[in-house]
């Protein structure tokens, strides 16, 4: 029987458990002793790059396993509440406010180095990673920098413009965007976007504050960004623009190829997996900017369980791994955009096209995204606020409440979860 979260977390905060014989920072294990180093996550790490670590490390062998991602976070904390767990943990940004918050279940990269590598990264995605109590629990991977993916073949039978350029210059807001989508969805009868909760997300994420302020106090209910992404979600879906399937959904891949999504709010990192369920759309995709402000969408930290096995082999795998060297090479393979600033200038990046959306400029796209992310506080409770919001946005776009019945009920379903 899964205990319940509450009761996880607090076993989480009560663990105490010394970092393990063999583990004590800066000592390595001996080259000829076999270590294999167990990673769980939610996204496969790069073939290329483990291979290459293994190689250059034949005493090392690094076994993932990979699980859903509500369901992989759920294991991680399971197993952290019972002084357990793997190597090297993936936690999406998304639920790192949750884990940060109870230091003790991971091992303290701090005496390891990692406050000398600070630098390399963007300061709001390593501050991500920090406890209150100053412990470096994990070490930033990519960053979800933010776009729109459109289909140039559809909006061409809208009447619509097809070049880059042209499309952002239709949605500077994200009234303008509803109201392209508006024309389109008169033009072709189709939809225009996967759902209204691909609204919302994209537009909380615009914001400098999202679900808590600073101090990681709740403020989902009065935060204006949180009302206006509600509310343009909403507006989406009244103007028959959402196709309402779920991101991610068996649905939402057939939806991908079929062409009942004509814009996507697309973050770096979803490039690759539109390419992976939807290949026979190469060509007819392309990419323009986001309405409104830049924002950001994913990334994750790999963290050191206070129970791995071997936490030095384990820090040397991840920060070889997180270097700018190997994001640069990460982003090179399947467009995962780099946390490490150093590479926006990098002219590797800045010339990186991608043949699938007809050769757009990649790199320049994203990386003038990035420059304009501050990022926002995550808070321990942030995935199951994220959920309400989902939640009741699903409910709107299938037609059992109207906006603002559900923005009411979706209120009250989050302070319920808070315990208010």
């Amino acid at each position: 029987m899964k205990a319940p979260k509450k009761a996880v977390l607090l076993a989480i905060a009560a663990l105490s458990i010394p970092v393990l014989a063999g583990c004590t920072p800066g000592t390595a294990s001996p080259s000829d002793e076999k270590i294999t180093l167990n990673v769980w996550g939610f996204a496969a790490l790069s073939e290329p790059l483990v291979e290459q670590y293994e190689a250059e490390n034949p005493n090392i062998t690094i076994d993932v396993k990979i699980s859903d991602y509500d369901a992989s976070h759920q294991a991680l904390l399971t197993a952290l509440a019972a002084g357990q767990g793997p190597d090297i943990g993936q936690i999406a940004i998304d639920y790192m406010g949750e884990f940060v918050a109870t230091p003790a279940a991971f091992t303290d990269l701090r005496p390891f180095g990692a406050e000398d590598i600070e630098g390399d990264y963007l300061d709001w995605r390593w501050a991500g990673g920090v406890a209150d109590d100053g412990s470096v629990v994990g070490i930033p991977t990519d960053v979800g920098g933010m776009a729109i993916a459109y289909r140039t073949d559809l909006f061409e039978q809208a009447g619509l413009p097809t070049d880059p350029a042209e499309v952002s210059a239709l949605w500077p807001t994200w009234d303008d965007y509803i109201a392209t989508g508006a024309e389109y969805v008169a033009a072709t009868g189709g939809t225009f976007v996967d759902s209204g909760k691909s609204v919302f997300r994209a537009v909380s994420n615009q914001g400098d504050l999202k679900y808590v302020d600073a101090d990681g106090e709740p403020i989902f209910e009065t935060n204006p960004v949180i009302r206006d992404a509600w509310d343009y979600g909403v507006a989406a879906i009244d103007a028959g623009l959402s196709a309402n399937v779920g991101t991610f959904s068996a649905e939402w891949n057939a939806a991908l190829a079929s062409g009942a999504i004509a814009t996507l709010p697309a973050p770096a990192w979803m490039l690759g997996y539109m390419q992976g369920q939807a290949p026979d759309t190469e060509g007819l995709w392309n990419i323009a900017t986001l309405p409104g402000t830049a924002g950001n969408d994913g990334g994750s930290f790999l963290t050191i369980p206070k129970a791995a096995k071997h936490a030095q082999e384990a820090y040397d795998f991840i920060t070889w791994l997180e270097a700018p060297e190997q994001q640069l090479a990460l982003f090179q393979e399947n467009n995962t955009f780099p946390s490490t600033p150093v590479l926006y200038e990098d002219p590797d990046v800045l010339s990186l096209t991608n043949p699938f959306f007809q050769d757009a400029p990649v790199g320049q796209i994203y990386v003038e995204s990035v420059k304009a992310v501050d990022g926002h506080p995550v808070g321990p409770k942030d995935r199951i606020i994220e959920g309400q919001f989902q939640n009741g946005l699903g409910r709107v776009d299938g037609g059992q409440q109207s906006g603002e019945d559900s923005w009411k009920q979706t209120i009250e379903d989050a302070n319920r979860e808070l315990g208010n």
